[in-house]
């Protein structure tokens, strides 16, 4: 796992003045996502922190941000809903989500074969985000 240290974000900081980040939850080519807890209302989010690597193409941010755009308009239970984004002080944009609890398929799939009427239902519910979208 590539080290979070890219952003200056650790355990404890507070970043937009009202997300306190608790724990690294995973990370991607271009971003890592952090458990955060909203300072005010007290409940869990997610954060997802565009890696710096990451700004030194312009298209990037810009897709970035149309992402946390396009994605906030959404009201799907099929799509994580964006409550909000922001830019931390040493330029890396970063988009709150709600926090969502499960297993990815990707992991569900290491237990073994899915049956096909699930894997019919998991088929289902990405198209209709897609159709959401």
């Amino acid at each position: 796992m590539r080290s979070a240290i890219v952003h200056s974000v650790r355990p404890g900081d507070v970043i937009g003045g009202k997300y306190r980040i608790e724990t690294q939850l995973g990370e991607g080519g271009m971003g890592v996502v952090f458990a955060a807890s909203h300072l005010e209302i007290g409940n869990t989010v997610a954060i997802k922190i565009l890696r710096r690597e990451a700004l030194s193409s312009e298209e990037v941010p810009k897709r970035f941000k149309r992402e946390a755009q396009a994605m906030g308009m959404l009201r799907s239970e099929h799509v994580i809903r964006v409550n909000d984004v922001g830019t931390l002080p040493t330029g890396e944009p970063y988009m709150v989500m709600e926090m969502l609890h499960g297993t990815d398929l990707g992991s569900r799939l290491k237990q073994g074969p899915v049956p096909a009427h699930q894997a019919v239902d998991y088929v289902m519910q990405a198209c209709e985000g897609l159709s959401d979208a």
